[in-house]
């Protein structure tokens, strides 16, 4: 008896310092403290380190039917002369091949391969 009643002690002290120590706000030694990494100049959006890095953009599927070709960029479905917005800027579709898509970035031509590196013959 005496043993289940100290087994009882020992779990309800343990229950009582785990919700002691996470009241406490007790901090992850393992995180990074706060503001470490970020730039002096994070805050002023003009700093080229507050500027974000460009949207990754994703060739997901090409489609055809007849003449009809149809292409998945990053979740949007496109047709030859439609335009999707990435990183808040219009981008043209120019062309859809049966391997790849060709777009307008910035006046830049960017072109995407449904599969990198590999040439359909």
């Amino acid at each position: 008896m005496a043993d289940a009643v100290s087994r009882a002690f020992t779990m309800l002290m343990a229950t009582g310092l785990s919700a002691t120590a996470s009241a406490a706000g007790i901090v992850d030694p393992t995180q990074p403290p706060p503001g470490y990494g970020m730039s002096q100049h994070a805050s002023d959006p003009q700093s080229p380190d507050s500027i974000s890095p460009p949207q990754p953009v994703r060739l997901q599927m090409i489609a055809r039917d007849g003449s009809t070709r149809l292409a998945v960029v990053n979740g949007h479905r496109v047709r030859p002369g439609d335009a999707i917005t990435l990183d808040g800027k219009s981008v043209k579709v120019l062309a859809i091949h049966d391997d790849s898509v060709e777009l307008d970035r910035d006046g830049h031509p960017q072109i995407l391969e449904l599969v990198p590196h590999v040439r359909l013959k």
